[in-house]
């Protein structure tokens, strides 16, 4: 006698198996306890918004500003920045950045859920958080680099002066650069700057934008290296841990413990 299981869902005939019926989804649950358990498809379901959320909440301020920018309108408001803690951020970037550091945590939370469900050790909920933690450490070596070339640009500029304001060390300076130009002609000499010179940065300024420079390209890289694993392996899982690796729910729960009878 052959199978009939009943349609859990009208609208997704797709779905076979009752863990993964829409209906049946608590949005709190899945998001925020990472004591629980998430079917497949719950699990997909969180980890898109997740996613989508980032993307949206990055790309439509950044589109939106860079349109108003053309037609001619003022939108410095919007790119002033916003201290964030001791990060200074884009007015028009708070919300991403705000959604991200939650989302991090019910990134982390849905994932729990996922793999007890699926009968994984739960530590490997924390290869979503590397990038997060990466992304930190880095800031903190950028900032310690940072602040020690500001300390080093500063003692530059003091022994400059200093130089300057004695006239026979000012000389013997002079005489020796142009000794050093005529011995190297094809040196390359510092560009000139047009206007007036910039206002030099702070400590802390230098500190932030090295700092910056290096968490972002390494918490980018090590965010995609999770989203694969996620994609790959954790969206893939079977209910239960029983069945084939696959997208979407094509098991029934019966099925996949091989008693194909005993479905509904």
């Amino acid at each position: 006698m052959q199978d009939s299981p009943t349609l859990i869902d009208p609208h997704r005939p797709w779905i076979l198996d009752r863990r993964d019926d829409p209906s049946t989804m608590n949005w709190i649950q899945t998001l925020f306890n990472p004591m629980g358990q998430s079917s497949k498809l719950h699990f997909s379901r969180a980890w898109t918004f997740m996613f989508m959320g980032r993307v949206l909440l990055y790309l439509v301020p950044t589109f939106v500003v860079a349109v108003l920018g053309i037609a001619g309108l003022k939108a410095e408001s919007l790119s002033n920045p916003v201290n964030l803690g001791p990060v200074p951020v884009p007015a028009m970037l708070l919300p991403f950045v705000l959604f991200v550091l939650l989302t991090e945590y019910t990134s982390f939370a849905s994932h729990m859920r996922r793999l007890a469900e699926a009968g994984r050790s739960t530590l490997l909920a924390g290869i979503v958080l590397l990038p997060l933690i990466l992304g930190m450490l880095a800031f903190a070596g950028g900032a310690a680099l940072g602040n020690s070339q500001h300390k080093a640009e500063v003692a530059r500029v003091a022994l400059e002066k200093e130089i300057a304001a004695d006239p026979v060390r000012a000389a013997a300076a002079k005489a020796d650069a142009e000794a050093k130009a005529k011995a190297n002609p094809k040196a390359q000499k510092p560009p000139q700057r047009s206007g007036p010179p910039e206002a030099p940065k702070t400590a802390r300024e230098t500190a932030i934008s090295t700092g910056m420079g290096m968490a972002v390209p390494i918490w980018l890289l090590a965010s995609f290296g999770a989203m694969l694993w996620t994609l790959l392996y954790v969206a893939r899982i079977p209910n239960g841990g029983v069945g084939e690796f696959s997208t979407g729910s094509h098991l029934p729960e019966n099925e996949a413990l091989r008693r194909p009878y005993e479905t509904a």
